[in-house]
């Protein structure tokens, strides 16, 4: 369904979860909402029982360039319960909703895109993107860069693509996109909310998923309009292998994978695809596994206990890999997962 709004021009409402123990990363993603070409009517953050409260990062001049904030503190419960409490908080002025997520920033077009895809009849839009510090930005460095860049083009918006190849091409290789470049029709699903399921990974595709299979028009752009933060406390990206959050991380990039076959409309390749990623992911939990039980680690097993609880075929899987994986140590051979 393309949204009674098309043509005239989107009132968005901001939505930012925050989660931080370093100074001024919020200051700095409030900032660039502020400067944007095309300014929301509403900013809500979630403090999600933050060590830095999110009042120590809201200046008088903040408030003053960003008349529609409103902060909320709620203690921990998670970054999709924080988005959740921040969907409930928007108006109904709110027409369209942008995800930023707090250590994260845009460029001063990003909105402006947004704005004119929705303007132009899409109901979700999506941007490339950048790390900070990193110098190949996101579409370059994703498996499917040439469907990226060689989409359709939009006429009279030189940095606009249209998506045409089905949702689930658009993940495959992994989601081409990064979450804080996310606007999307509000009316698309006005009870949207984000699975408190997933810990480390998983909740905001999950959500994607549903809204893609609503949108009659997907447009992106190939500029990055948006930097991801590398100096905050990511969920994803604090999972590093060797640590028990990795398992944690690849338990619920497992259960979305699996949620999807079991939900949504997936091609055959695609399909085949996301099961070789499961099984991929199952055979790496269990090498991080073993590298934590050998190094005692005592909060391991809560975590292995986890994984098990929401994958319970990853033991049979692990019966299996388990040989294979002690002969590949032994003889010094490299994984091939």
């Amino acid at each position: 369904m393309v949204g009674s709004e098309s043509g005239s021009s989107p009132r968005i409402g901001v939505v930012i979860p925050y989660f931080q123990r370093n100074a001024g990363l919020l200051h700095r993603a409030l900032s660039s909402v502020a400067a944007q070409e095309h300014l929301p009517v509403q900013v809500v953050v979630v403090d999600d029982g933050s060590p830095r409260a999110a009042a120590e990062e809201i200046t008088p001049t903040l408030r003053n360039e960003l008349p529609g904030l409103t902060i909320i503190r709620q203690t921990n419960q998670g970054i999709a319960s924080a988005r959740n409490a921040a969907l409930d908080t928007l108006t109904e002025e709110v027409s369209a909703i942008a995800l930023l997520d707090s250590d994260d920033y845009w460029e001063r077009s990003h909105l402006r895109h947004a704005a004119a895809a929705l303007s132009l009849g899409a109901d979700f839009f999506f941007s490339n993107s950048r790390t900070e510090g990193a110098g190949a930005d996101y579409f370059h460095e994703h498996p499917r860069r040439d469907l990226l860049f060689n989409a359709q083009s939009v006429p009279g918006a030189p940095a606009l693509r249209r998506w045409s190849r089905g949702v689930s091409a658009l993940f495959g290789g992994g989601c081409a996109f990064a979450t804080p470049t996310v606007v999307f029709r509000r009316a698309l699903m006005p009870d949207l909310r984000f699975t408190t399921k997933f810990r480390r990974a998983g909740e905001d595709q999950a959500a994607f998923w549903e809204l893609l299979l609503r949108s009659s028009a997907i447009l992106f752009c190939i500029e990055p309009t948006v930097v991801v933060g590398s100096g905050g406390v990511g969920t994803w990206r604090n999972s590093r292998w060797g640590s028990p959050a990795h398992l944690v991380r690849l338990a619920d990039e497992i259960r979305l994978r699996r949620h999807v076959l079991s939900s949504f409309p997936v091609s055959v390749g695609e399909r085949r695809r996301m099961q070789r990623a499961v099984a991929a992911r199952r055979y790496e939990a269990l090498a991080s596994a073993l590298h934590l039980l050998r190094r005692r680690r005592k909060d391991a097993l809560k975590e292995i206990l986890y994984l098990l609880r929401s994958d319970p075929v990853c033991a049979a899987s692990w019966c299996v890999d388990l040989p294979n994986l002690l002969y590949r140590k032994i003889r010094g051979v490299p994984s091939t997962h």
